[in-house]
């Protein structure tokens, strides 16, 4: 007698998130903040916070990597001129920052899945949104010692440009500055 194995199909997707789903958003950023705190200051002084993401979510920027309809990972795609990327120094934008501009912001997993390569899939995701919508940059920054996120950023093609500095009332404000042209 054949016997029957079930097998629960994955079904993996990235698509915008909605405001119901953010409490689980607020978990994911709080897991990302435990993270960073090992090694730097980054997201530890209040930033990202529950209006942070809120705002994300409402003006369509918050995308989510899902996995059988579970948010595991976040990325804000945002569209335009990035105040924080006006100035650079140590190096220069390929494209100086325009409305054609794709801006990465608030990329993090769930602490369950990390080391995934699921980061590398929402940089992916976001470079053919770049693509679709006629971006003609995409720029993103991360801290000094967030290894992790320039691995990432490297492997997704990105190009390490410079240093520039945040324009919030942070400790430690400097950030590495990477750009991909599209």
């Amino acid at each position: 007698m054949d016997e029957q194995i079930n097998c629960q199909k994955i079904k993996e997707e990235i698509k915008l998130v909605s405001i119901k789903e953010l409490p689980f958003v607020m978990e994911i950023i709080n897991d990302a903040k435990k993270l960073l705190v090992k090694d730097s200051l980054q997201w530890q002084q209040g930033y990202p916070n529950e209006t942070t993401m809120d705002n994300d979510i409402k003006n369509s920027y918050l995308y989510g990597y899902y996995i059988n309809n579970y948010l595991i990972g976040i990325v804000s795609l945002v569209p335009g001129i990035d105040i924080n990327y006006l100035e650079i120094v140590n190096g220069s934008w390929e494209n100086y920052p325009s409305e054609s501009d794709l801006n990465i912001h608030r990329i993090a997993i769930r602490k369950d899945f990390h080391k995934k390569k699921l980061g590398e899939k929402l940089l992916k995701f976001a470079i053919s949104f770049a693509k679709e919508n006629n971006h003609k940059s995409i720029k993103l920054d991360t801290h000094v010692k967030n290894i992790a996120m320039q691995k990432i950023s490297l492997n997704s093609g990105f190009s390490y440009k410079g240093i520039i500095y945040l324009k919030r009332d942070e400790v430690d404000n400097s950030r590495l500055a990477y750009e991909l042209i599209v």
